[in-house]
């Protein structure tokens, strides 16, 4: 029997779409994009089962959906939350953005402290108010203790030459997990599109190994990829996240040196290239926070 409209919540597939156009590429890129579309599709579909199996999770998302105008997320991403929550068992956790993933993360921190982890704690930003206020009120009473909203303007900011938005007033906590999927990449001074720097404002004051889920952001996965190198920044193409860490500070890049020499031709074009420094031992502090 078909399932009513209500009972789904309605952002469970908007992520999963492959929009670029392929039409005009090589044959190759176009069957490497239906290979792509296929898997996202399968990874979504595992999601549901996943999500229905857990009755009281697939309740709590199916009220919130009905509250609230959710967008953007899908089956996969929450499940693939809902896994990695249940197998570094967190402690502190930094959610850029509010919504059915704010109840996932709960939902895993529940489970954890059910199987005898220590409690934890999601602190989870909002930048646009109608929608902290929304959120706000569709929040299960029984998840107060375990979530915390906090609403925050968006601004720009910098890291090294990178430059983009993050959350004005994000609490200094010892954050080992961030899921970053906020806030809206354009910038409030000139509208441009930018990438979200509050992960690397975490990692960049972290001492202790934080993990992170990066929604789908290629700017955002542009940037953590040049400052943390590829081992610590891992795209997954089969669901389209990035997967970072465990990170300390101590991992991030730094410009040490513009080196362009081996990349010169003296015909045809020269491509210019952004080479990144990882930290020595020792040299830790060198490039600065």
């Amino acid at each position: 029997m078909a399932e009513k409209e209500d009972e789904r919540p309605p952002d469970s597939a908007a992520a999963m779409a492959v929009p670029e156009d392929v039409s005009g590429y090589p044959l190759a890129v176009r069957l490497r994009t239906r290979v792509i579309k296929a898997s996202l599709a399968w990874h979504n579909r595992r999601g549901e089962r996943r999500l229905r199996a857990h009755a009281q999770l697939w309740q709590r998302m199916r009220d919130y959906a009905r509250a609230s105008a959710v967008t953007g997320a899908s089956y996969s991403d929450y499940v693939t939350l809902y896994e990695q929550v249940r197998r570094h068992k967190p402690r502190e956790v930094l959610e850029c953005g509010t919504g059915i993933s704010t109840l996932v993360l709960a939902q895993a921190l529940l489970d954890n402290a059910r199987d005898g982890a220590p409690p934890g704690r999601i602190t989870s930003m909002e930048d646009h108010a109608a929608w902290y206020a929304t959120a706000r009120d569709a929040l299960p009473p029984d998840l107060d203790g375990v979530v915390e909203l906090v609403h925050s303007p968006k601004v720009d900011g910098f890291h090294r030459i990178f430059r983009g938005v993050r959350y004005a007033q994000v609490p200094e906590r010892s954050y080992d997990f961030v899921f970053s999927d906020g806030p809206d990449r354009h910038s409030p001074v000139t509208g441009e599109k930018l990438f979200n720097l509050d992960l690397i404002d975490v990692i960049r004051r972290s001492e202790q190994p934080l993990r992170a889920v990066v929604d789908n952001h290629y700017l955002t996965f542009y940037v953590l990829q040049k400052l943390l190198g590829t081992d610590n920044a891992r795209y997954d193409v089969w669901r389209r996240l990035m997967f970072v860490g465990p990170v300390t500070r101590h991992d991030l890049g730094y410009l040490r040196r513009e080196s362009f020499l081996p990349d010169m031709r003296l015909l045809g074009r020269t491509t210019l290239r952004l080479r990144l420094a990882r930290h020595a031992r020792g040299e830790a502090t060198r490039g600065g926070p």
